[in-house]
């Protein structure tokens, strides 16, 4: 099985990744043809947090707080979560690893509940995923348990000339307006026409350059620019929680619209520092199953 972003088609058609699009199907040799880019990616290193927000706050915090004020007016006893557990409520902490064909998701989620009446408890969940050559693995380091099933790795490709991160152009730039006012001529008249995301520029995130992408009713984005030579895409915007939306690019930021929806910070990001290949491997005392 070939590891690709699985983005959908409409995606792809709302955003127009001119790489993304050259680079899929088969090709005639020639300025245009493809090749498989990922097995040359250096090592890179991001770590990120997401969060839901609400009113620009953190939804879960929220929820939490003001259960815990409630509670305090009441005449049961109260068990409240430590400060340091109420600071990671309704978040997600990310460390994602890529070097050539592979790529390893850690992801730490933190929320409560309530065990009777006013005594809360923190729920934390850990999750380890690879892709590699050979298998994909998902692994719940809670449980100690996963699945695995074959994997031919990450597949990304670029055409032929993007030497050095820089995309190659078409040869008629009109050619690109004209396919990116059909696509929005297209969803305005089936009432979608909001869906485009509209490149607003340039910006920098953890040390890194990225494109801005505005989607209305979405949100603004900025997703990495860096990584044109190595198959990555900034023209994407998907803020899944899982791999697939990891494989083709990754976003540095997102800011919901009216501070409502997912926000996505990047802390850190190294690009060609040596990283621990452990990260690539299943733990140790880990049960893991084949999936039929």
């Amino acid at each position: 099985m070939q590891h690709r972003s699985l983005t959908s088609l409409a995606s792809a058609l709302l955003t127009l990744p001119l790489v993304a699009c050259s680079a899929s199907g088969n090709h005639d040799a020639g300025a245009g043809e493809t090749k498989g880019v990922a097995s040359a990616t250096p090592p890179i290193h991001v770590t990120q947090t997401m969060v839901v927000l609400r009113d620009g706050q953190p939804a879960s915090e929220q929820n939490y707080r003001q259960a815990l004020a409630d509670c305090r007016k009441g005449p049961f006893r109260t068990q409240a979560l430590s400060e340091d557990v109420v600071g990671k409520l309704g978040r997600t902490f990310y460390d994602v690893w890529y070097q050539g064909a592979r790529i390893a998701e850690h992801a730490d989620r933190w929320d409560f509940e309530t065990s009777g009446t006013c005594q809360f408890k923190p729920v934390h969940g850990s999750t380890l995923a690879i892709i590699k050559p050979g298998e994909a693995v998902t692994i719940d380091l809670i449980s100690k348990t996963g699945t695995r099933q074959p994997s031919d790795g990450v597949v990304r490709e670029t055409r032929a000339g993007e030497a050095g991160g820089s995309i190659s152009k078409p040869a008629n730039g009109d050619d690109d307006a004209a396919l990116r006012a059909a696509v929005a001529a297209q969803l305005s008249k089936q009432g979608q026409g909001d869906l485009m995301a509209r490149p607003a520029g340039t910006d920098h995130a953890a040390g890194q350059p990225c494109q801005r992408l505005d989607q209305p009713g979405i949100g603004e984005s900025c997703v990495w620019s860096g990584g044109s030579q190595w198959g990555f895409s900034a023209d994407a915007v998907d803020d899944t929680e899982g791999m697939n939306g990891r494989v083709d690019s990754i976003l540095l930021w997102r800011q919901p619209p009216q501070g409502t929806g997912k926000q996505w910070t990047t802390e850190t990001m190294t690009v060609g520092e040596a990283i621990d290949g452990k990260v690539f491997e299943v733990p140790a005392g880990m049960a893991v199953s084949t999936a039929n």
